[in-house]
């Protein structure tokens, strides 16, 4: 609809702004869309030739309301949002808004991004008589930027499916320990894929359990972890102990790029003892978390060098848990930070894992993963930079007692079966999956029996079960009668089948004084993988690296030292370490955080440069190099510069 009167005519242009027909010129040649609108009813006096061309360069464009020149518009709130500026007499932006026009006159609109600014348009009294509109389209780059998220979140999508194929998919239910883990992906897109766990059942009542980081992130780190799991695996299942299983995977790391200055935390645990015996290869300690809740660090004072950068042989140490004890194995992303030392986060760890043995509110009643959660919740509070693994093995008070059911010989018992064997399984925190199959297995051959061995419905069916050392659940069904064929076909006489789809085994053993069915099922339960919410506010720190030359060359570094800045400070250690008769000088004094990339690029300069290196006790250097084997020293004093031997700071 138009305004009543006509709009009042343009002013002429100011002399200061040049000449009219110079402004006219440039106003029409403006890469960005300009429109003017005047009074009320906004009608356009202005459009620009992109502003024409933004909209298909259709006539009587000009000398129009808008809503009538660019009707397909409507319904959109571009109008509304002009109408606000002119009424309010307030500057309206919009950024990146989507817009569906009609370019080219065909009736169908195309979807197009613009950002714009609408400013209020005054006369010279000051009065608003109208809105200026600046309006740039950002389509192409709208689109670019979706197409590269969506190959970065492909490149995300990978990285997961990597980690969920190469990490374990269940952890085993075993009699003696009670196992839990939690996989937390890190909130940076690039961070993800070196950690990995495992907890393998050996032998007499034993559990190796591990947890390991790769030097890296994205698909190489996971392939990386995958190899060095299989690795593992394949040395347990073999016969070999945890401290040759690292020596296996030492020789491993050494022969790859990818694997070489990989971390490890192994450690075994008799379960029908308590005893642990362990090996930290550039790993954070294990953490023993009592059932009184006190804590301490096993192995803490014993650093060992990664896998694979050429120093063999590792300290092996050992230690007991008691009854209700927990051991908490897991990657360094829970505990590192920038700017924080490494024992300020072993500390927050004994801490939260302290507070959370005799809690309540929400966290689980299974001891394992009540420590689990409160060890990645209170941990991250802003989110991870890193992966991070936590694994748990907890000895329980008491140990698991078998089932024992008397069920009569009716079909009503089969309710009474479900139930007393949800309660033990429920008691050994089984998944759901394995619940299920046992669940089936078991009923059919309790069905079986009812259906079977008794006439008349007055006799009785035995269920026991157990569980071995090697996690395998056995279920033996009992009846004292004599089996009658089956009777006419429809839907009987498939029992057998689906207790053998079921069970692992199964084993049917007909006596005169009745049959025994043993069906094994291997009882898991699933990790719990997390992809948190990104960090927000996250601190931005950057790596700066500073060489003197006199009077011996010494390379400062500050700031972070990972996966993202080990290639600049590489470059910068190749530079600083050409030519000069006296070996270079690194001073990690300023480091905030030293991920395992930097480590190993640190194991490579000072067997490569004859480099000495600096960090003073309790610095974030510091304890890394300490951690990982690495010999460097406290100070560097002037008086040193001119070649004071290299000690190693225990």
């Amino acid at each position: 609809m138009t305004s009543d009167s006509p709009p009042a005519p343009t002013p002429p242009v100011a002399p200061v702004a040049g000449d009219p027909a110079a402004v006219v010129a440039c106003f029409e040649e403006l890469p960005a869309v300009v429109w003017a609108f005047r009074g009320p009813d906004l009608v356009v006096v202005a459009a620009n030739r992109a502003a024409r061309a933004s909209v298909g360069d259709r006539p009587g464009l000009v000398g129009r309301p808008v809503r009538e020149s660019v009707p397909e518009v409507a319904g959109q709130q571009v109008f509304d949002l002009i109408e606000q500026c002119y009424s309010r007499a307030q500057v309206v932006v919009g950024d990146e808004r989507r817009v569906l026009v009609d370019r080219d006159g065909d009736g169908r609109p195309e979807e197009g991004f613009f950002t714009f600014t609408c400013l209020p348009w005054r006369d010279g009294g000051g009065e608003v008589t109208g809105v200026v509109a600046h309006v740039v389209e950002v389509t192409g780059q709208v689109l670019a930027r979706r197409r590269a998220e969506e190959r970065c979140q492909a490149a995300q999508d990978l990285v997961h499916a990597l980690q969920s194929a190469l990490l374990p998919a269940t952890l085993p239910v075993l009699p003696g320990v009670r196992l839990a883990a939690r996989y937390v992906v890190a909130g940076d897109e690039h961070a993800s894929g070196g950690d990995w766990f495992d907890a393998v059942p050996l032998p007499g009542g034993r559990v190796a359990l591990l947890v390991g980081d790769v030097v890296g992130h994205g698909p190489a780190a996971a392939a990386a972890m995958g190899q060095l799991r299989t690795v593992a695996l394949h040395a347990l299942w073999s016969g070999a102990t945890v401290a040759d299983a690292v020596a296996q995977l030492d020789a491993f790391a050494a022969r790859l790029p990818a694997t070489r200055a990989a971390t490890v935390c192994a450690v075994e645990l008799d379960t029908a003892t308590g005893a642990l015996t362990g090996v930290n290869r550039g790993h954070p300690p294990a953490l023993v978390v009592t059932a009184g809740g006190t804590t301490r660090f096993p192995g803490q004072g014993e650093p060992d060098a990664p896998l694979g950068v050429g120093r063999a042989g590792h300290a092996v140490w050992r230690d007991r848990l008691a009854p209700g004890d927990a051991l908490l194995l897991y990657s360094d992303g829970l505990v590192e930070r920038p700017g924080r030392p490494l024992a300020a986060g072993l500390a927050a760890l004994a801490e939260a894992t302290a507070a959370a043995t005799d809690e309540a509110g929400t966290l689980p009643r299974n001891p394992a993963d009540r420590l689990c959660v409160a060890a990645v919740e209170r941990m991250g509070w802003l989110g991870y930079d890193d992966d991070v693994t936590v694994l748990v093995a907890q000895r329980p008070a008491r140990p698991h007692p078998p089932l024992h059911l008397v069920l009569p010989a009716k079909a009503a018992a089969l309710t009474w079966l479900r139930h007393g064997v949800a309660d033990w399984l429920a008691a050994l925190d089984v998944d759901d999956g394995t619940a299920f199959t046992v669940q089936h297995g078991v009923g059919e051959a309790v069905t079986n029996a009812v259906e079977h061995a008794y006439g008349d419905g007055r006799g009785e069916v035995l269920v026991d079960a157990t569980l071995s050392d090697e996690g395998v659940a056995e279920l033996v069904v009992t009846d004292r009668g004599r089996w009658r064929p089956p009777g006419a076909p429809g839907g009987r006489g498939r029992g057998l089948a689906l207790m053998r789809h079921f069970a692992e085994a199964v084993q049917v053993t007909p006596t005169e004084d009745g049959t025994t069915v043993r069906l094994l099922f291997r009882l898991t339960r699933a990790p719990h993988l997390e992809h948190p919410p990104r960090r927000t506010g996250r601190r931005v720190d950057e790596l700066v690296t500073d060489l003197r030359r006199e009077p011996r060359p010494v390379l400062t570094v500050s700031g972070p030292v990972d996966a993202h800045t080990v290639d600049a400070l590489g470059a910068a250690l190749l530079d600083a370490g050409r030519g000069g008769p006296r070996p270079l000088v690194v001073d990690l004094t300023r480091v905030t955080h030293l991920a395992s990339a930097g480590v190993r690029l640190l194991h490579e300069v000072t067997a490569e440069l004859d480099a000495e290196l600096v960090a003073p006790t309790g610095s974030t250097a510091g304890q890394v190099l300490a951690l990982t084997d690495l010999r460097h020293r406290a100070d560097l004093p002037e008086a040193d510069l001119h070649g004071a031997d290299l000690h190693r700071n225990d």
